[in-house]
């Protein structure tokens, strides 16, 4: 029994807690929208009750959140759809004279003494000549920097920082003035890099595409079979990738950037003045790009692999750091203009709180003594942006050759509801020190 709630993802009561409040969550959805198709195939309007008081007419609420959630729903899947046409072309790195700029590689490292050595050693193997490496170890209280002290290359700097607010952006900013390179990378500390030309690969790129700034390579997951959970956030991360990074790709839009697996051109870097210290500072920093017009693609042959949360508590710890992360953004940039597309994906929050209100209305409709009248789309259309995203799905990994991740789509459904139990997190008091999440606990 344990072995299989372990396979789950669940180790500790809190982890059980979370599951439940998020399968609870899912099914409860599930038997609304079973229940609406059942009546006249979903009604589109809820009259007020015969025999209650009729309190108030919500229409005109319940359409704005409708229409906040449908947006940005028919958004993403024009992304999928159009992601289905893009078509990178792999560059070969020996096909082409690599003129030599330095690249810097910059590491930032809060206890990562699991980790680090593992990433610094795959980097000091790389088939590129003019490269250095800084490992930023930001207040680190553990043998982050004693682990690396065997590693003998001229390559390798190890920076200690010390200060009073934690922040990767901290540690990053702090390694970019001390780099040497016109080309700046970044990775984190639990990453594994398998390819040896990863770096140079990333060099022929700016050589070959000149107007490009910026480079989002792919994130794999070196912890994929470690539980179920670390499995569907593999999936996810090759979906989300595809439809939303090649999607934007393919209409000629920036590609959003992870906080990991990115090359920069210093200058861009500069122009920008680095890293603000959020707590999504990647997710700041695109802000940043996209006024600036950076230009900024994606290129899913330069993979970098990525340790992802083993259980259901450090997920959520790391997902509603996220969100907190992202309403602060809002907060900050909601009054710079960056383009449609952009400007929807800043309030993506939202629709999470649109998700909540029309959730507690339905409820309610149902539960309270007195009534009012309601109206959403019907039951029918839900379901048919339901199909098409998993049919938007399914297409991506048959693409993309993931044809196995398939089998995982069912249990998709109930994951995804993890978002909104960590948008409700979100709202607790969050910094970056305490939810930074662990590294070294693959499962």
């Amino acid at each position: 029994m344990a072995e299989t709630l372990a396979r789950l993802g669940i180790r500790t009561r809190r982890d059980f807690l979370l599951f439940v409040v998020i399968l609870s969550y899912a099914l409860a959805i599930l038997a609304l929208m079973i229940g609406a198709l059942a009546r006249d195939f979903g009604l589109a309007t809820f009259a007020a009750k015969a025999g209650r008081p009729v309190l108030l007419n919500l229409t005109p609420v319940t359409i704005f959140l409708s229409a906040i959630i449908f947006s940005l729903a028919i958004l993403w899947l024009v992304f999928g759809f159009v992601s289905l046409r893009f078509s990178p072309k792999a560059l070969d790195p020996n096909s082409i004279e690599i003129r030599s700029p330095t690249v810097s590689v910059l590491v930032p490292a809060h206890n990562e003494e699991a980790v680090v050595k593992d990433l610094v050693c795959d980097l000091l193997a790389q088939d590129y000549p003019h490269l250095e490496v800084i490992v930023v170890a930001h207040n680190c209280s553990d043998a982050t920097v004693q682990v690396m002290e065997g590693l003998r290359d001229s390559r390798l700097r190890v920076l200690e920082l010390r200060s009073r607010d934690f922040g990767k952006a901290l540690a990053l900013n702090f390694g970019l003035a001390q780099a040497k390179g016109d080309i700046i990378a970044q990775f984190d500390a639990d990453n594994r890099i398998p390819d040896k030309q990863l770096v140079r690969r990333a060099v022929a790129y700016f050589i070959t595409e000149p107007a490009t700034d910026v480079l989002q390579g792919q994130i794999e997951t070196k912890n994929e079979r470690a539980t179920l959970l670390t499995q569907l956030q593999a999936v996810e991360y090759r979906i989300f990738s595809y439809l939303f990074w090649g999607g934007r790709n393919a209409l000629s839009m920036p590609c959003p950037i992870a906080g990991t697996g990115v090359f920069f051109r210093r200058s861009i870097l500069e122009r920008v003045a680095g890293w603000d210290n959020e707590l999504v500072e990647d997710y700041d920093l695109y802000c940043k790009l996209v006024v600036a017009k950076a230009r900024i693609e994606y290129k899913p042959d330069i993979v970098a692999l990525d340790e992802k949360p083993p259980s259901w508590k450090l997920l959520l710890r790391q997902r509603s750091r996220w969100q907190r992360g992202h309403m602060e953004i809002l907060a900050k940039r909601w009054r710079t203009w960056m383009g449609f597309s952009d400007m929807m994906y800043l309030i993506a929050p939202v629709a999470n709180g649109a998700w909540y209100a029309s959730t507690v209305i339905t409820l309610l409709y149902y539960l309270l003594p007195w009534s009012f009248t309601y109206w959403y789309p019907p039951a029918v259309l839900w379901l048919s942006l339901w199909i098409s995203a998993y049919a938007t799905m399914a297409a991506i990994l048959v693409r993309t050759g993931h044809k196995r991740d398939l089998r995982y789509l069912p249990a998709f459904y109930i994951f995804g509801f993890h978002w909104l139990v960590a948008f409700l997190l979100a709202f607790r008091r969050q910094e970056w020190s305490s939810s930074k999440t662990p590294h070294g606990t693959l499962g």
